[in-house]
């Protein structure tokens, strides 16, 4: 999808809630301002555990212009509106979204889901091969 903010807001897992976001090269934390003590505990614990991984998929968005995305839901319900097909005893969900990747928390996450989440962002950063961008003039010069 290689996602703008408009295509963002037009998508399935926007909430109206999300009115901050932490922009880290290609993950991007979307979240309400009320959860921002967690969100930027997610984003610390992303830089402390994940640097080597993190800037595998620096290269990959420099090249694709892909992100990943965490959506903070501000709620259960709210997740479940972006997430339909979600079991409910998930704390989190992980889908594609063209060449993005979207990891939903079904609502603000507790402490003991925290390292589920950076688990889940250590393995989506570790497979994650987003089709990189061709200019349609190299195509040429071919």
């Amino acid at each position: 999808m290689r996602s703008s903010y408009t295509t963002l807001m037009q998508s399935k897992y926007f909430n109206p809630a999300f009115n901050s976001a932490i922009f880290d090269g290609p993950v991007r934390i979307y979240f309400a301002q009320f959860h921002e003590a967690l969100a930027l505990k997610v984003y610390f614990m992303i830089q402390q555990q994940l640097p080597t991984e993190t800037a595998k998929a620096k290269e990959a968005a420099k090249a694709s212009g892909a992100n990943i995305l965490v959506m903070i839901y501000p709620t259960a319900d709210s997740f479940q509106l972006s997430f339909e097909n979600a079991k409910s005893e998930n704390p989190l969900e992980c889908e594609k979204w063209g060449e993005d990747v979207v990891i939903g928390t079904r609502g603000p996450l507790e402490d003991e889901n925290l390292q589920l989440l950076i688990d889940t962002l250590r393995m989506t950063m570790e497979n994650w091969k987003p089709a990189s961008l061709v200019r349609p003039s190299a195509l040429q010069e071919l």
